[in-house]
């Protein structure tokens, strides 16, 4: 018998069998502890795949991925559907993993976390960029100071997708399948990074504009950002950027600290510039991609007090198997996996901000999008679609 027979397994299911579904997938089966046992999809087909890939049952609803006795349940549907299918899973007492973005609104994100409250479980949201080792790190040195003060910061998220794109599928392009457009859909990654590194923010003014795809919403965003730290931000989003790049730059009081990537970062990705004045240099830097002391060439050895978790000395890149290996470990062993629904909301709250901003104008601060502002129950306010046009005009 090995040693991990002897132990009971994590039962997951996966709902939803498209493209982003095969991640969850290859990572849960991936893992000696989980057993996949349940796959649900309304298109004939892609369950039986998922079951004759990964071995478990193809399974014709939602009710019955429930009764094969899952743990833990994956929700990789459109965006329009998660909030229904997590509702439903949550209120059945099935902790849930929503693929991003969690939901298509603050309101629905707010009827999914009473949802789990009254189910008594837990709702996750995937978000590997928080969950890769040279994010684990550099969150770890800005909290604790060891780069200096955040005073100014850059997220891009300069992507190219087709016409085809939006057209080929019949949920993407519009506001009923995907909420909102890249500024939700595709940006939401680096923003919550953002977050994750900056901390709370205050404020944000946007523009948002249709410039060149057959869609309903944006395919292009501005904003800036502030943040209680005092420090400010820009954000841009595009799907019509042909050199395309994902990248956030924190200029801090001791250096610079950068991550350039695409769709997943590893540690060489990271880089820390010190300041040029030596003095100052000499206080602050530890570069998250090798975790290097100032004169330091490596990363530390196991047992080195900079080392406080193994993502100090083994690279982790921030792919879905980052974060699906931590939310298995801590619910085996009975820990509190960080990236909860709750810890998602600042980030969907911006995102829908600069919605706010970008549709509806003028500055919008953290706390006005409460239940009755348009914005909280949709990203497009409620307006009409020629007033939604008209906005998006460059």
């Amino acid at each position: 018998m090995s040693p991990d027979e002897d132990v009971t397994p994590l039962r997951v299911g996966i709902v939803g069998c498209g493209n982003i579904a095969r991640s969850h997938a290859r990572a849960y089966a991936e893992h000696p502890r989980v057993r996949l046992v349940a796959y649900h999809d309304v298109v004939p087909g892609r369950a039986e795949a998922f079951a004759d890939a990964h071995g478990g049952s193809a399974v014709s609803s939602v009710a019955e991925v429930v009764a094969s006795g899952v743990d833990l349940v994956s929700i990789a549907t459109p965006p329009g559907s998660h909030a229904d299918i997590a509702c439903a899973l949550l209120s059945a007492g099935v902790n849930v993993l929503i693929e991003k973005p969690a939901t298509i609104s603050l309101a629905e994100l707010d009827r999914v976390a009473e949802a789990e409250r009254a189910g008594g479980v837990q709702a996750y949201v995937v978000l590997q960029h928080r969950h890769g080792s040279g994010a684990v790190r550099a969150r770890r040195l800005m909290d604790a100071g060891s780069l200096g003060t955040p005073r100014v910061a850059v997220c891009e998220t300069l992507w190219y997708r087709t016409d085809g794109y939006f057209t080929d599928v019949d949920w993407r392009g519009h506001w009923a399948g995907e909420g909102g457009g890249p500024t939700l859909g595709h940006a939401i990654h680096q923003i919550d990074l953002l977050l994750h590194l900056m901390g709370e923010w205050e404020s944000v003014d946007a523009r948002a504009v249709r410039l060149a795809r057959p869609v309903q919403f944006e395919d292009a965003s501005l904003a800036v950002v502030t943040f209680a730290s005092g420090a400010v931000a820009s954000i841009v989003t595009s799907l019509v950027s042909p050199r395309e790049v994902s990248r956030i730059r924190v200029d801090t009081e001791g250096g610079t600290l950068e991550v350039n990537h695409l769709y997943g970062y590893r540690d060489a990705d990271w880089s820390w510039t010190p300041v040029p004045d030596p003095e100052v240099a000499a206080r602050f830097g530890l570069d998250p991609g090798t975790q290097a002391r100032p004169g330091a060439a490596a990363r530390p050895a196991a047992g080195d007090p900079w080392a406080a978790s193994a993502a100090d000395v083994d690279e982790v890149p921030s792919n879905h198997a980052a974060q699906i290996n931590r939310l298995v470990g801590d619910l085996l062993a009975g820990r509190r996996h960080a990236t909860t629904l709750e810890s998602a909301r600042s980030t969907m709250e911006l995102v829908s901000a600069i919605y706010a901003s970008g549709l509806g104008g003028g500055t919008v601060r953290r706390g006005d999008l409460t239940p009755g502002h348009p914005f909280h129950a949709r990203l497009d306010g409620g307006l009409d679609a020629a007033a939604v046009d008209a906005r998006l005009v460059p």
